[in-house]
């Protein structure tokens, strides 16, 4: 199978998945809903994405594009993906408790605590990312998610969307196309934020620390010349030490031929003993 077509099957499942958890949550009226859609997309993201990457978010997707993650093409066939696999999950949540999608209604009630709360949450939700994936620490990037919208949920009016999927999704439960649209461009409005924090803090370019962090490891190449440097330390000299040690052996050896020196002075001594007679000769004249 095509290597994009994995991924566009994989950010279907995941968004379609995440979408059914949240309509079955609501049309539960689970106290627990909060609870359930993060822990719902972190294992999604857990399980997916090393497929896709694990967006199952038009915002993220934009993200990956801004950074040039992801082609045009790319982004095109995800936020599709994501948007069908919304309405998808959408419907089947809610049927697993006998209920159908709604119909689309006009009228727009999102108000400025609706719409900054939707700001906040989409901005911590790219920021967070952001910084976990350009610092090499994409493995916990589904903790990471997973914790802020639970925490996020229980501050904001809408128990944070965060997703423009799953307000394309709502639509199909209740919520009316203006108030759709209103939220979808507090989502845009908040991915700015996001992007303009990640300049800011330096996060957006923290990619480059692995870079700076490789100087070490040709230090090993120094560490080990140091020793022929050091040859002529007071350490080094202890070997040397032990190579006249060795030399005196020989030496020692070219002693017996000293020894055979008086030799040579015994035969001097024996040859004097005959000249010693002559004076015997002497006497015998005399008498």
């Amino acid at each position: 199978m095509n290597a994009t077509l994995k991924k566009v099957i994989a950010e279907f499942l995941g968004t379609f998945t995440y979408l059914l958890a949240i309509a079955g949550a609501a049309a539960s009226e689970s106290p627990f809903r909060g609870l359930t859609a993060a822990l719902t997309l972190g294992l999604m993201i857990l399980s997916l994405g090393g497929i896709s990457g694990g967006h199952f978010n038009p915002a993220v997707s934009i993200y990956f594009f801004a950074k040039k993650t992801i082609s045009f093409g790319t982004l095109v066939a995800f936020v599709a993906a994501q948007l069908v696999g919304a309405f998808f999950g959408t419907a089947a949540g809610l049927a697993l408790w006998e209920k159908t999608i709604q119909p689309f209604s006009a009228g727009n009630q999102v108000n400025t605590p609706i719409f900054l709360g939707e700001v906040v949450a989409t901005a911590g939700l790219i920021f967070i990312i952001g910084t976990l994936v350009n610092n090499k620490q994409s493995n916990l990037v589904w903790i990471g998610v997973a914790s802020w919208f639970f925490v996020a949920s229980s501050f904001t009016v809408t128990n944070a969307f965060a997703n423009p999927a799953v307000s394309f999704g709502w639509m199909f439960n209740g919520i009316s196309t203006g108030s759709t649209s209103s939220i979808i461009i507090a989502q845009l409005a908040g991915l700015v934020v996001a992007i303009l924090l990640l300049i800011i803090t330096g996060a957006s370019t923290a990619k480059k620390a692995p870079a700076k962090q490789e100087a070490p490891k040709f230090v090993p190449a120094p560490i080990v010349a140091a020793p022929a440097a050091a040859a002529s330390s007071p350490v080094a000299a202890k070997p040397a030490a032990a190579k006249p040690a060795a030399a005196k052996k020989p030496v020692a050896k070219k002693a017996p031929a000293k020894a055979a020196a008086p030799k040579v002075a015994a035969a001097k001594t024996v040859a004097k003993k005959p000249a010693a007679k002559k004076p015997a000769a002497k006497a015998e004249v005399k008498k």
